[in-house]
């Protein structure tokens, strides 16, 4: 068997094959013999020597550091006791039921094959970028990279559990910093996400006729409700006389199981006025749901709910989305969504210039920078507007 090449790299570290071995002196016991401590050390695959080299030395200061009993961490305990603690300890104060569920769901599918065992000292900046490289997911069967979206919200997740690590002295700093996520496709960046003002009238033509259904789109386009908040609406949260939508819950699915939460951020609990189409809209809506009601001869499950299923149950997100996909297919707004809705609300009200901080009131959002984040293309179309608009009053003065 041949045997694994080895190199000097450093005061205490010696590369062997594909790892490092560090060795950190401690003086010497009451027999005059070296007292020293070692461990091994195998960076990510892919890096270059130099990158590995770099990381070694970074965990070898860590490794002595703790050897000299400079730090009291817990670098040792492994990714899935730090999860258990974590769902333990921070998750049922700081996390909505939803927001637990949906975690737990992501970390088990996209994280514990990868980080499970492993210990928290070994969980490396190198050792996620790497993840987000390699990592696949199945869709309809078929393994494919991690979009940017995802890669993002996954990451979210893992910077909330270090975060927490950090603060119980469990390691000394997050690896969560300079991580290196997907990059967004550019033909990705070219897909829609709204209709523009042009397209608008086909669009509510498809609408016309009254339904259930046709109701929630409009009400989504008309007010830009997150679609949870739509379907949370109740009737005591609409004031006809005021003009005016009260958002003060959010419908939530949690393993099937459908209940009302509080909105997504303090921010989001808000007032939405109401213009004329939409107010005749929801009388109408509601008249038909009170036919429904007789008609269905049993007690109707959620009467104070605006939008319900045939029997008065909660309507179900989901199934939402997969009608209106299957109702645009083949359309030329087939590229929408319930979110795009959204996207499509703030997007005509900046176009027609609404105050960007309104707006950002208007969607809910935790803040401007949010908003402003969100539809940065749509704010610079508007500030090549403005600069038109200022060239066209400076050439009006001069005919003056």
């Amino acid at each position: 068997m041949a045997k694994e090449e080895t190199r000097n790299v450093d005061t205490g570290i010696i590369q062997m094959g594909k790892s490092y071995r560090f060795t950190v002196y401690m003086g010497y016991d009451v027999d005059h013999r070296q007292i020293r401590k070692t461990m091994t050390f195998t960076p990510p695959p892919g890096l270059t020597t130099r990158q590995a080299d770099k990381l070694a030395k970074e965990q070898y200061i860590i490794f002595s550091n703790n050897c000299k009993g400079l730090y009291n961490l817990s670098e040792n305990m492994r990714f899935y006791e730090l999860v258990e603690d974590y769902f333990c300890v921070y998750a049922p104060v700081n996390l909505k039921p939803i927001t637990i569920y949906n975690y737990r769901k992501q970390i088990a599918y996209h994280f514990m094959d990868y980080f499970g065992n492993r210990k928290l000292k070994g969980i490396t900046t190198a050792a996620i970028s790497h993840f987000f490289a390699v990592h696949r997911s199945v869709i309809r069967g078929e393994e494919k990279p991690l979009s940017p979206g995802n890669a993002k919200r996954l990451y979210g997740i893992l910077q909330s559990l270090f975060k927490f690590a950090v603060t119980q002295g469990y390691i000394r700093q997050t690896p969560c910093i300079n991580v290196i996520l997907p990059k967004k496709n550019p033909l990705e960046e070219q897909k829609k996400m709204f209709m523009t003002l042009e397209e608008l009238p086909r669009f509510l033509q498809m609408f016309e006729q009254y339904s259930s259904f046709n109701t929630i789109i409009l009400v989504l386009l008309y007010t830009g409700m997150r679609a949870g908040e739509c379907l949370g609406l109740q009737w005591d949260d609409i004031d006809f006389e005021q003009k005016k939508l009260h958002i003060r819950h959010t419908l939530t699915d949690v393993g099937g199981r459908h209940f009302l939460t509080s909105p997504k951020s303090a921010t989001s609990i808000r007032d939405l006025y109401m213009n004329e189409r939409l107010i005749s809209l929801l009388k109408r809506h509601r008249e038909e749901q009170w036919k429904l009601q007789r008609e269905v001869g049993e007690p109707f499950i959620h009467p104070e709910m605006v939008f319900t299923s045939s029997t008065g149950n909660y309507k179900d997100r989901s199934i939402l989305n997969t009608s209106l996909k299957r109702f645009l297919k083949g359309a030329e707004f087939e590229y929408l969504t319930l979110h795009k809705l959204r996207h499509t609300n703030a997007t005509l009200l900046l176009n027609g210039g609404i105050d960007l901080k309104l707006i950002s009131e208007h969607l809910g959002h935790a803040g401007i920078r949010v908003t402003a984040e969100t539809y940065t293309a749509v704010l610079d179309s508007s500030r090549i507007r403005t600069a038109d608009v200022m060239e066209q009053i400076i050439q009006n003065c001069n005919f003056l």
